[in-house]
């Protein structure tokens, strides 16, 4: 269930991230992403990964080890939505320049991390998760 405010805190998770550099584990797509679900329905999907990696290998082995993929990893957090539904506050995958990334549906745009912090993203979706 989403908390009552979740559009100000989301609004305020995003504001707060803008200007916020990409760091694994610390601030990279995926913790971003969970941040962003904590402020509409309190769950944290990053729960059992935060502070235990620090590059994209160890981040990709413990998924690996976890959940044995990215989306298995959302799968076991929010249910599946078609692209197609997708609303504010929901978590996309999609294809990056750098790999499968993670990005958050907010005004009709996708967010997500960059070496600058988060700001807009072009993407096609190719997995959504309704978070809730």
């Amino acid at each position: 269930m989403r908390n009552r405010d979740w559009t100000t805190r989301l609004h305020d998770v995003i504001k707060a991230a803008l200007g916020r550099p990409f760091s694994w584990g610390e601030f990279d797509c995926c913790l971003f992403a969970a941040d962003c679900a904590i402020a509409v329905c309190g769950k944290d999907p990053a729960e059992q990964y935060r502070g235990k990696y620090k590059t994209e290998s160890g981040a990709k082995r413990l998924l690996k080890k976890n959940h044995g993929s990215l989306e298995a990893a959302w799968d076991a957090c929010f249910a599946r939505v078609q692209p197609a539904f997708i609303q504010r506050g929901d978590v996309a995958m999609y294809d990056a320049p750098t790999g499968r990334a993670i990005a958050v549906f907010w005004a009709n745009e996708y967010w997500s991390t960059t070496d600058d912090g988060v700001t807009r993203v072009e993407c096609t979706p190719l997995a959504v998760w309704r978070v809730e």
